[in-house]
């Protein structure tokens, strides 16, 4: 069951984030050619900023899984290790406890906003907060998964 919920977080994380990628990729440069050697598109830009919001979202769930967001921890480094492991798994289960209250408001946002679509593509708001959902949803799970890894001393940042 493990290895079946690890394929699909990375298939969110990495496969869609790397597509999302691509796509924004491919949508700019036909923006570009478009405006500079025909009449300009508005599609290649709405989808680009699409694109650029789940990579947001897939790229904030990747970072917490690798343990890679920006971290000021001058002084967090000077204390003693089980400090720093009590203070990093109350913030990791604060942040995964905030991150789930968002959930349900959220849901009700995509149920709300279904009928709401973009201006060009024609696409449904609701898949935007779907995405916002699902890096949500990491999120908080990479959060509690890093929790119980400090409370069983085992993160790999540790000196």
């Amino acid at each position: 069951m493990c290895t079946f919920i690890d394929r699909v977080v990375r298939f969110f994380e990495e496969i869609c984030g790397v597509a999302a990628l691509a796509v924004m990729f491919l949508a700019i440069v036909i923006q570009v050619i478009f405006r500079y050697l025909f009449t300009p598109l508005i599609w290649p830009f709405e989808l680009s900023i699409f694109m650029y919001i789940c990579l947001i979202y897939l790229g904030t769930a990747l970072a917490a899984r690798h343990d890679a967001h920006v971290a000021f921890d001058l002084l967090f480094n000077l204390l003693p290790q089980r400090v720093r492991r009590v203070i990093s798994m109350t913030l990791r289960l604060f942040g995964a406890a905030v991150v789930a209250t968002l959930m349900w408001p959220g849901l009700r946002l995509m149920v709300q906003s279904h009928h709401i679509r973009s201006a060009s593509l024609q696409i449904p708001w609701s898949f935007l907060i779907f995405v916002y959902l699902v890096g949500m949803l990491l999120l908080a799970g990479h959060l509690a998964a890093g929790a119980v890894e400090d409370w069983r001393g085992r993160r790999s940042n540790e000196e």
